[in-house]
């Protein structure tokens, strides 16, 4: 028998508004690489989860405070990270461009981004959606984990 798993979502919040609030402060300040910086917390956050600056500002700051408290729900963490992952790799492309001089194609991909991660914040998640799309092509490994909710459309948040 499989034992459900929990995940703090009050988290993965924060680490979407933080992520809104990079990019914006990135636009504004028409520096690339805040974009690259970003990229680099994405990737950090998908490979070694607990130590995703993010998760850490959540983890030893903003909860200790209780400024956010948590938001436990049966989950898996596992297309959390592959839509860490999808995020730093479009956060990278969208530096690479900038720095590249593709300022248009670069500037749109942040927006796009910002975007993505505030329909994220709403309840549906891009990455968490691609995750189980490829779980349903049969796709195994990294892809072993369904979803627990079955009355929940694929990328939303599960119900408390």
């Amino acid at each position: 028998m499989q034992t459900q798993a929990t995940v703090d979502h009050a988290a993965i919040k924060t680490g979407q508004l933080l992520s809104i609030a990079t990019l914006l402060v990135a636009q504004v300040a028409g520096n690339w690489e805040f974009v690259a910086a970003l990229a680099v917390i994405f990737l950090l956050t998908a490979v070694i989860n607990p130590l995703g600056p993010f998760v850490l500002v959540y983890r030893l700051l903003l909860k200790p405070l209780g400024i956010v408290r948590p938001d436990m729900r049966v989950d898996n963490l596992q297309p959390h990270l592959f839509g860490q992952a999808v995020g730093a790799a479009s956060a990278a492309i969208a530096a690479f461009a900038l720095h590249a001089g593709y300022v248009y194609a670069g500037w749109g991909l942040v927006w796009i981004l910002i975007v993505l991660t505030a329909i994220s914040y709403k309840g549906w998640c891009i990455g968490c959606f691609l995750y189980y799309q490829l779980n349903r092509l049969g796709l195994r490994g990294f892809f072993a984990h369904k979803p627990t909710d079955k009355g929940v459309t694929l990328g939303s948040r599960p119900r408390k």
